[in-house]
């Protein structure tokens, strides 16, 4: 074997090393950064605000989670589910039939006493709470169709002054069609969605829900026998009614209800490198491909404003804390690298988490995780691989775990 080579076939086991060492000393590190100190705001003396409701931290599959959320360019099939519509027309670059499909189940383990939309104030609790998503891909030639859904539930500890609960269920329905010799993956679809904020007493009494829904598109370009994908995509703000509550809202349980809860717009742009024996977007003889590699992916994700838009947890304690007056930004990097082929792939990730609040400064995060393969049985002639995976993210006043039982692709 000559040098180069010999450096080519090292470079991903080298290169992953000292990466996810890296990320690795950022999680550690991240936990030990000061907390904000819970801060009074003013009181709510009318109906005159919004709630900004957004999300930021990577919640979805234990990849995106491991690799911090940067996986819109990486994303094949149904680990691009939550990020761009796209994915569901993109496939490994193995021989496949012309029909394929695919399924997974992601729960999630957070901590207690956490501050998860990074406004200063560590009040949330996860006491009764679940957190979990589904997913179903289909695939037919060129085409690809996606059913996910995701479901959240936490409260709003009563320390905090107030004592909500907060649950929310949101899926997506994506269908994506590949063009010009698979280079190019486009993706058109629906996310909706449904809000629940009630009371923490005995009577456990509804506050208001909110229903709503919206377009999303994305695109992925992998082009024939290189090794980078480039890929963007972009979510509508919801399309709702008014708030739905069954009280008088300028006191209802006490509190004084909001005009409107939104869900802003978001965009993302990404681009993602492989470093392997073979390019990257190159047909593979096989079911699977079963190499040596490093995958780098950095991402920009947008998040729009809310016009008077102030946060969850202050209105929680009966009190108004501005958020989302600006469009926010966070940077994610990614890595993935299969160690052990067929057999085990580690991730590692970490993002620069806006801030929403002018109370509280960008958040870093560490994310790191595996998947570990477990079992092969034959189904249709073909061989499927069932793997398990795991991940983590930690910043400071948040930490949140993840596991799915899922086929190895």
């Amino acid at each position: 074997m000559s040098s180069s080579e010999r450096v080519r076939r090292e470079a991903p086991r080298r290169m992953s090393t000292v990466v996810v060492a890296a990320v690795a000393t950022i999680a550690m590190v991240v936990p030990s950064l000061a907390g904000a100190q819970p801060v009074a705001f003013p009181p709510i003396t009318d109906r005159n605000f919004n709630i900004d409701l957004f999300e930021q931290p990577a919640v979805g599959s234990p990849r995106l989670i491991g690799m911090g959320g940067a996986v819109n360019a990486v994303a094949e099939g149904a680990a691009g589910l939550y990020t761009n519509p796209a994915s569901a027309a993109v496939r490994p670059e193995t021989t496949t039939s012309k029909f394929a499909w695919n399924v997974y189940f992601s729960s999630y383990i957070p901590v207690s006493g956490q501050d998860l939309n990074n406004n200063g104030q560590p009040v949330t609790s996860v006491r009764r709470s679940l957190l979990g998503a589904v997913g179903l891909l289909l695939q037919y030639g060129k085409w690809g169709l996606t059913l996910d859904g995701g479901y959240t539930a936490h409260e709003i500890a009563p320390e905090a002054g107030g004592g909500l609960g907060v649950r929310s269920l949101i899926a997506h329905l994506a269908l994506a069609r590949t063009f010009r010799n698979d280079d190019i993956a486009v993706g058109v679809g629906v996310r909706a969605g449904g809000l629940n904020v009630y009371t923490l007493d005995e009577q456990s009494q509804t506050l208001f829900t909110r229903a709503g829904a919206s377009g999303e598109a994305g695109v992925v370009w992998k082009p024939r026998g290189q090794s980078f994908r480039l890929a963007t995509s972009f979510a509508l703000p919801f399309r709702t009614g008014p708030l739905d509550y069954n009280c008088d809202p300028n006191n209802c349980a006490g509190y004084i209800l909001p005009t409107d809860a939104i869900v802003p717009w978001d965009t993302t742009v990404s681009a993602a490198w492989r470093i392997g024996p073979t390019p990257w977007n190159q047909h593979i003889e096989g079911t699977f491909r079963d190499e040596r590699q490093l995958t780098i992916a950095v991402e920009l994700a947008l998040v729009g404003p809310v016009d008077n838009g102030y946060g969850m947890e202050a209105f929680a304690a009966k009190q108004l804390q501005v958020s989302g007056r600006d469009v926010s930004a966070t940077p994610r990097l990614g890595v993935e690298s299969e160690l052990i082929r067929g057999w085990l792939r580690v991730r590692a990730g970490t993002y620069l988490e806006a801030s929403r609040f002018p109370e509280t400064s960008a958040r870093p995060h560490g994310t790191g995780g595996a998947e570990v393969r477990l079992f092969a049985f034959r189904m249709f002639g073909q061989e499927r691989r069932v793997s398990l995976s795991a991940a983590a993210d930690v910043a400071a006043r948040y930490k949140n775990v993840g596991v799915s039982v899922g086929f190895w692709n």
